[in-house]
């Protein structure tokens, strides 16, 4: 978010906005499933709300989770809002159990389940499976390695079991918006991520009818791994609605 044209426009926030990292806020799983599902995307919304209050026409970015974010701030909008566009690098469903033969059954590689679910004492492996572009890629930074695995650790065992506990299906909602509004909101697909799977990425996207960015040899955390790359991707989609 350093990079020329970014640090001047966006704000980075954390990818759940609470319990993450060395916050003081400890998110409890309950917190996301004692009034049902929609509970979580309330708790969502209200941070972003927080973060949005007084700006006009914001474009919001969510990367991983924090797309999940991003999509939980549009449900209980009821659509853009005041949101000029949104970017999203993720899924329109959050981790969680769907129906058999449903193409999101293999959206989530098993191996990107546990590292998801191992990524708070078992910061390393859930580093380099976020960092890879491929399953066999060595070429990944120590440097960055080390920096996210130390992030990951960071984060309490408690706000992992809540991210994984969050299990909205948002492909219903996203397909009820209307043409115009779907338009500005772009899904990207990063080819080699090897958390989600790029193929069954394209089919639930496409479901939800949101069109799609693909990059291509990149990983699941590309703003880590290559910001600079990431930055001219960002900064692209984003021309039309400057």
């Amino acid at each position: 978010m350093a990079a020329p044209g970014l640090a001047d426009r966006y704000r980075l926030i954390a990818f759940d906005l609470r319990g993450h990292g060395r916050s003081d806020t400890v998110l409890e799983p309950e917190l996301l499933t004692a009034d049902g599902p929609a509970a979580g995307a309330d708790l969502w919304s209200r941070d972003l709300d927080t973060v949005l209050a007084g700006l006009a026409s914001p474009i919001l970015v969510g990367w991983s989770f924090g797309a999940g974010v991003v999509q939980s701030w549009l449900y209980t909008h009821g659509g853009l809002a005041q949101a000029e566009a949104a970017v999203l690098a993720c899924a329109p469903n959050v981790i969680g159990p769907v129906p058999p033969g449903d193409p999101a059954a293999g959206l989530i590689t098993r191996e990107g389940v546990q590292a998801l679910a191992g990524a708070a004492h078992a910061g390393t492996a859930f580093a380099r499976r976020i960092l890879a572009h491929r399953a066999d890629d060595t070429s990944i930074d120590a440097d960055a390695l080390e920096r996210v695995a130390a992030v990951a650790e960071a984060t309490p065992a408690e706000s992992v079991a809540a991210v994984l506990r969050y299990l909205i299906d948002f492909r219903p909602f996203l397909s009820t918006l209307g043409a115009e509004t779907r338009a500005r909101i772009t899904a990207v697909i990063a080819d080699g991520d090897q958390i989600f799977d790029e193929a069954a990425g394209r089919t639930v996207w496409d479901q939800a009818g949101i069109r799609t960015v693909h990059v291509p040899d990149a990983c699941h955390a590309l703003p880590l791994r290559e910001p600079d790359r990431f930055a001219r991707l960002l900064l692209d989609l984003l021309a039309p609605h400057d």
